[in-house]
């Protein structure tokens, strides 16, 4: 085995260290926030960011989204935030119904995460595929 193929073997590592990594942290996430409750959507905050491509000059924009969120939980209030990339999921002055970690209130699962974790969950048949090639060339 040459030392390209080694380089490639811990390319591969690392994605599957990131990807595990942030389905680990969706299912957590999933697992501990326990506690339904209504909050309020406070406010959105609108990130546009600008892409240019370099062989063409075509510019393309991407929106991702702040969304904060404010509760009561045990006569306390809390104010925490999530990010949505591409779609706008909540608006000011929602109450959606989330999930939160009665250990640590701050901490919350909306169900939009679990579109997030469905798409990520997408990427596995593709890393089975590149760790089969790479079996596949190199023994």
């Amino acid at each position: 085995m040459g030392i390209g193929a080694i380089i490639v073997g811990l390319i591969l590592l690392l994605f599957h260290v990131l990807f595990l990594y942030c389905i680990f942290g969706y299912i957590k996430r999933i697992i501990v926030c326990t506690e339904k409750i209504y909050a309020k959507v406070t406010s959105v905050e609108e990130d546009e960011n600008k892409h240019k491509d370099s062989k063409t000059g075509k510019i393309t924009y991407t929106y991702s989204y702040k969304t904060f969120f404010k509760y009561d939980y045990n006569g306390q209030t809390y104010e925490t935030t999530q990010t949505y990339d591409k779609n706008r999921r909540y608006d000011r002055g929602d109450e959606p119904l989330i999930k939160i970690n009665p250990h640590n209130p701050k901490e919350i699962w909306t169900k939009g995460e679990f579109i997030d974790l469905l798409k990520l969950s997408l990427a596995l048949p593709l890393l089975a595929f590149f760790d089969l090639l790479y079996i596949g060339v190199n023994f």
